[in-house]
C-alpha cells in the first residue's frame, strides 16, 4: 500500500504557458500533498484544457492577469495555500516541469523532523538529487545532513521559516530568487537540510549540440551537448547575479565571488559552443548594465 499523503504540506506550482505534462506532475503532487495550488503567471498562450483538467482533478488554479515573475507567483500561491489551511506547516515550491517520485514529500518532512529533533533550526529541506545533480552537503549533525544553497523546485519550506525570513523577492522577477531566499534564511541562522534519499526529476534547460562555427564537436561517436537557457534569460542571470553580489558581498564574500565566476564560465562556454551567441551576449550586456545601476523588476524593452 502507498504511504498516506501529507496533511500539513501544500504544493505551490508556478506555471507559464505549460505543456500537458503539467497534469502528470500535479497528479503526483495530489497523491502526496494536502493541496496543490497552481499559479499561472500571466501565460501568453495558455492551454485552457490543461487548466480545466487540473481544476477537475482538485487543484486550486490561480490565474494572474500579467506576467509578474516566479517570485510573485510563488508568493501568491503560498498566500492562497495558507488562507485555505490555517494549520499548514510546510509549503513545497515547484516548477511546472518538475516531477516528484512516490514518497518524496514524506522523505522531506521526515528530514525536517529529524533536524528539529537534533536541535537544528530548519530553514528549508532539499532533496538529495535534482535530475542527477547532487546537493552540496556541508556537514552533518547527529546524522542530519546540512547542505549548501538549494534549487527552488522541490524545496520544502516550513511556514515558520517563511514568517521569519519573509516572502520571495519579487524585484528579482526570475533567476536568483532561490539564492536570495537562502541567503536571507542563512542570515537568520536557519539551515538548509538535505533529505539524502529522494531525487527530483527537473528540467534544467535545453541541451543543444556543441559547435564552433561549422565544426560540430563530438564525444566519441556521439555529439557533444551543452546545456543552455533561452537567450532572454541571460539578462536576468547576469543582472540578478550582480544585484545579489552587491547586496551580499560583505557578509557572503565567498558565495558572491563563486557565483560570479561560475556564471561567467557558463556564459563563456555557451557563447563559444552554442548557437544564438550574439543575442545571448546582447541580453547579458544589458543585464550587466542594469545590475551595476541597481535596476530590478521585469526586463525593460530593448
Amino acid at each position: 500500500m502507498g504511504r498516506a499523503k501529507s496533511t500539513v504540506t501544500a504544493a505551490v506550482v508556478s506555471t507559464f504557458n505549460p505543456r500537458p505534462n503539467l497534469i502528470r506532475n500535479c497528479l503526483a503532487l495530489l497523491e502526496q500533498c494536502s493541496e496543490v495550488v497552481v499559479v499561472d503567471d500571466g501565460s501568453t498562450s495558455p492551454d485552457e484544457a490543461v487548466y480545466a483538467q487540473l481544476g477537475a482533478l482538485g487543484c486550486v488554479v490561480l490565474r494572474l492577469e500579467s506576467n509578474m515573475g516566479i517570485a510573485a507567483a510563488l508568493n501568491k500561491g503560498v498566500e492562497v495555500a495558507r488562507l485555505r489551511n490555517a494549520a499548514l506547516e510546510f509549503v513545497l515550491t515547484m516548477d511546472q516541469d518538475s516531477l516528484v517520485p512516490p514518497g518524496f514529500v514524506h522523505a522531506l518532512e521526515h528530514a525536517a523532523a529529524a533536524a528539529a529533533a537534533a536541535g537544528l533550526s530548519v530553514g528549508m529541506v532539499s532533496p538529495g538529487k535534482v535530475s542527477g545533480l547532487p546537493s552540496r552537503p556541508l556537514t552533518t549533525h547527529k546524522g542530519v545532513v546540512i547542505g549548501d544553497e538549494p534549487v527552488q523546485s522541490g524545496l520544502l519550506i516550513p511556514v515558520a521559516s517563511l514568517d521569519k525570513v519573509g516572502q520571495f523577492n519579487e524585484k528579482l522577477f526570475i533567476d536568483g530568487v532561490d539564492s536570495e531566499f537562502y541567503l536571507r534564511a542563512k542570515a537568520n541562522k536557519l539551515l538548509c537540510i538535505i533529505a539524502p534519499g529522494p531525487e527530483l526529476v527537473h528540467s534544467l534547460g535545453a541541451m543543444v549540440p556543441a559547435r564552433i562555427g561549422s565544426w560540430h564537436l563530438r564525444r566519441g561517436r556521439k555529439p557533444l551537448m551543452v546545456r543552455t537557457a533561452a537567450p532572454w534569460r541571460y539578462y536576468f542571470i547576469v543582472r540578478n547575479r550582480v544585484l545579489l553580489a552587491r547586496r551580499f558581498a560583505l557578509q557572503e564574500p565567498y558565495w558572491s565571488m563563486r557565483g560570479l565566476v561560475l556564471d561567467l564560465r557558463h556564459l563563456l562556454l555557451v557563447s563559444v559552443l552554442a548557437p544564438g551567441r550574439r543575442e545571448r551576449l546582447s541580453y547579458a550586456r544589458l543585464g550587466l548594465r542594469d545590475g551595476l545601476l541597481g535596476r530590478s523588476g521585469p526586463r525593460p524593452e530593448q
